[in-house]
């Protein structure tokens, strides 16, 4: 699963207008409502929140097997004269180049068992004053389900 220091590290330089990604890459295990809380509060943008896994499903097949989900989002500020479509537009391209970067790396411990086959994405707002996309990374495990109780 991702952490916050290796997306850090891998969108260092890789995206225009990110200077400081310590300043506009972020985390949270607030869920959506926590999420789109923490972008209003910050007021900072572009915006890019890593959200902690907080959903999967398990499902059994020889041993078992376990997929996590874990979404990225970025955002940006809609100011009173933007046009909204068009920061939306920057913020898609933008959610292509962070999985360009990611696929770059898929190699390393931190991507191991990434299925970037298929990546969902929406369209998010946080209240009137933030636009973006959210995107999920889907992670398989090949895990131990068998009981192994008492007989």
């Amino acid at each position: 699963m991702l952490s916050l220091s290796f997306l850090r590290q891998v969108l260092q330089g890789e995206i225009a207008e990110i200077n400081d990604v310590d300043k506009h890459v972020i985390e949270s295990a607030a869920g959506y409502d926590g999420i789109v809380s923490l972008v209003q509060t910050k007021g900072i943008t572009p915006i890019i929140v890593l959200e902690h896994n907080t959903t999967g499903e398990l499902s059994v097949r020889p041993g078992g097997f376990e997929r996590a989900n874990q979404s990225i989002w970025i955002m940006k500020m809609v100011g009173r004269d933007d046009d909204r479509a068009a920061l939306q537009a920057w913020c898609k391209a933008n959610m292509k180049r962070i999985v360009s970067v990611l696929l770059k790396h898929k190699k390393v411990p931190e991507l191991f068992g990434w299925q970037p086959e298929s990546i969902p994405y929406s369209i998010r707002n946080a209240g009137a004053n933030f636009t973006g996309y959210e995107f999920t990374m889907n992670f398989d495990e090949d895990i131990d389900l068998e009981y192994h109780g008492q007989e």
